[in-house]
């Protein structure tokens, strides 16, 4: 197996662990460790029996692998936590599921902040019960209410490959094709695959309409 990418899984997870604040990230790169250790459980899968050597060298590494990946994902989920209950929005490059992660905790805090706030003024919040009984009925037809889902939001990527035929989107309209170096508007769970993949790049609008691609 390959040293490199050994050593990028663990070079993430001690940066990761010896520094306090959120560290870099991205859809790529986490796609590429989970793919290498993919492969180690196949080599391991693979091996013969009567190879027992190569069997504790893969197993071994397999081990290694989860520990580091589990713990990585895991440090970086406590900070994400810890950064939107001090209400601040990590400055670091995050993977789109924390991205998702962070909004629902930040929509989760904002929400009892304001229960906190009514509840002190002496006033009953009457559509937290209402957003219940809406949640509760559109689940018993089969839908998932629009406060619950995250799959109609859209973001920014650049695309780095083209898309030579156009798609239809969860939000039931068409997109593309796409040529290379183009950059556009797409649904979120649609953009996921070419995240992981390298076909695109998200893209923030920073200040004075610059572009920075993630």
């Amino acid at each position: 197996m390959s040293d490199k990418n050994y050593d990028d899984i663990k070079s993430a997870w001690e940066d990761e662990t010896e520094n306090e604040l959120l560290q870099n990230l991205a859809d790529l790169r986490l796609s590429k460790m989970i793919a290498y250790l993919s492969n180690v459980r196949l080599s391991l899968a693979s091996t013969s029996a009567e190879d027992s050597l190569q069997a504790d060298i893969l197993t071994q590494e397999a081990l290694n692998l989860e520990f580091m990946l589990e713990d990585l994902l895991a440090l970086r989920r406590d900070k994400i936590m810890k950064s939107a209950l001090a209400g601040r929005r990590p400055t670091s490059d995050m993977i789109l599921a924390e991205e998702e992660f962070y909004n629902r905790i930040q929509r989760a805090f904002d929400a009892h902040s304001e229960f906190m706030t009514e509840s002190l003024a002496g006033t009953v919040p009457p559509r937290t019960k209402s957003k219940a009984k809406k949640g509760k009925a559109a689940k018993q037809q089969g839908e998932v209410p629009v406060e619950e889902s995250d799959e109609m939001d859209q973001i920014v990527v650049k695309f780095l490959r083209p898309i030579d035929e156009a798609f239809m989107g969860l939000d039931e309209q068409t997109y593309g094709p796409f040529k290379k170096e183009d950059v556009a508007t797409i649904p979120t769970a649609n953009a996921r695959r070419w995240l992981r993949d390298g076909t695109a790049v998200r893209v923030v609008l920073e200040d004075g309409g610059s572009i920075d691609e993630k």
